[in-house]
């Protein structure tokens, strides 16, 4: 008996000599030029204890981690199975594509460019219809702010974001492609698009590729011999009009007249003859937190709110239901868009911890656990954190000087941990490393 006993004290021992968790965080932590950033830390268990503590209550660039919020705000208000529609409406002899918040048409889900409008086409085509006049894309289910005036110059170019409208195509960019930098030869994706190649130099570096109005683009500077972009288009509804013109063309329907946007309701004597219908909700809602899609985020969170919608009256909504819902303190948060993009966006640490403990109460937890980010699969988590693949839940987040990772891990005998790690102003490439090596520290329960 006193051998078994002092084998079970040794063990004892052993098992508390390693290094405790805030040890660990502070190491990481203060590893050079690190050490120099702002870090906002927070880690709870079950009970709420706090097992780690730093800056929790800081307000701090969120960069991504602000779609957990916006994405909760779009559940209150949507129900997962809800489709988003985009309408053809019959007016004399226009056609009018009408917008109703769809982020996905001739996106990421749609497979042949001529089967995007394929029910528009048909219904055409059943009523004998070979040629029309206008094409006119109307947006009024949005209002006229299609871009937050806290986002940077140059965030609407690059295949990051566009101007935010009630219709989209293709995710509002253009494959852009570009061989031989001697005698360059263009091509776009879709292939609607125009482009040209000028003012270029040959070398290494990336070219600048720009929008016009009439989402025509132009390829000028630095140009490497080979070369392939995402950029976005100037103008998305037109995009979406241009999109419609060029399958109908294909289908064999003439277009005889122009393309315009209506920006406010139009004539209200239109026949609605077809309708397209975005896949369900809680699919778009997985593109959006997985990987981190910023205009899914846009036009997700400014649709929460009554036409036409506003970032103002979404951002009501969002703070109505964050306060009395998920009982958060009004003063630990301030969003302006709805993806992150935003360096006004600001919350604390222990606002998404909270949000965090409310998405994983019994009720919502499959939901969420399906739709975050997940180790090693498609999305933002794919490369990081294998291990964890089967325990973790999380959202990342990266701007310029901002990196952060939140989530749920899954211990044993049904417990959880849950931690938000936020780093601002910082210079160093090893931030999302560092981020790492804390949250396998955390999962080690």
């Amino acid at each position: 008996m006193i051998r078994s006993g002092l084998a079970l004290l040794l063990l004892t021992a052993c098992a508390t000599t390693g290094p405790s968790l805030t040890t660990t965080i502070d190491r990481i932590a203060a590893e050079p030029p690190l050490d120099r950033a702002i870090w906002g830390i927070l880690v709870t268990d079950d009970t709420g204890r706090a097992l780690y503590s730093r800056n929790a209550h800081t307000l701090l660039v969120p960069a991504s981690n602000r779609k957990l919020f916006s994405a909760s705000s779009a559940i209150n208000c949507f129900p997962l199975d809800h489709r988003f529609t985009t309408e053809l409406l019959l007016d004399g002899s226009n056609l009018v594509l009408r917008g109703g918040g769809d982020p996905s048409l001739g996106g990421r889900w749609a497979f042949e460019r001529d089967q995007d409008f394929a029910p528009f086409v048909d219904v055409l085509r059943s009523r004998g219809v070979a040629s029309v006049a206008d094409i006119i894309a109307d947006v009024s289910r949005f209002d006229r702010v299609t871009e937050p005036p806290s986002w940077k110059i140059g965030y609407v170019s690059g295949g990051d974001i566009s101007p935010v409208d009630a219709l989209a195509y293709n995710e509002n960019v253009v494959g852009v492609f570009v061989e031989s930098c001697a005698k360059p030869v263009v091509d776009t994706d879709p292939l609607f698009v125009p482009a040209r190649v000028t003012s270029i130099m040959c070398g290494v570096g990336e070219p600048d590729v720009l929008s016009d109005a009439t989402n025509a683009l132009t390829v000028e500077g630095t140009l490497p011999d080979r070369y392939q972009a995402l950029t976005s288009v100037s103008d998305p509804p037109l995009y979406a009009a241009q999109a419609l013109r060029d399958a109908l063309r294909h289908a064999g329907i003439d277009v005889r007249g122009a393309l315009r946007v209506e920006r406010t309701p139009g004539s209200q004597t239109a026949e609605k003859i077809a309708e397209i219908g975005s896949p369900f909700f809680v699919q778009l809602l997985t593109v959006m937190l997985k990987n981190s899609q910023n205009l899914y985020a846009e036009m997700l969170f400014k649709g929460t709110a009554d036409p036409p919608s506003s970032y103002e009256r979404a951002e009501d909504l969002e703070r109505a239901f964050l306060t009395a819902d998920v009982g958060l303190d009004p003063s630990e948060f301030r969003f302006v868009d709805g993806s992150g993009l935003s360096p006004d966006d600001l919350v604390t640490p222990a606002a998404i911890v909270q949000l965090l403990r409310w998405m994983n109460e019994p009720a919502r937890r499959g939901l969420f656990w399906s739709v975050l980010a997940t180790s090693g699969e498609e999305g933002t988590l794919r490369r990081r954190l294998l291990p964890l693949a089967d325990r973790l839940r999380g959202k990342t987040g990266t701007l310029r000087g901002v990196n952060a990772l939140s989530g749920i891990l899954a211990g044993t005998h049904g417990r959880y941990r849950y931690f938000s790690i936020i780093i601002n102003h910082h210079t160093a490439e090893s931030a999302t490393r560092a981020i790492d090596e804390m949250v396998t520290a955390i999962a080690d329960f």
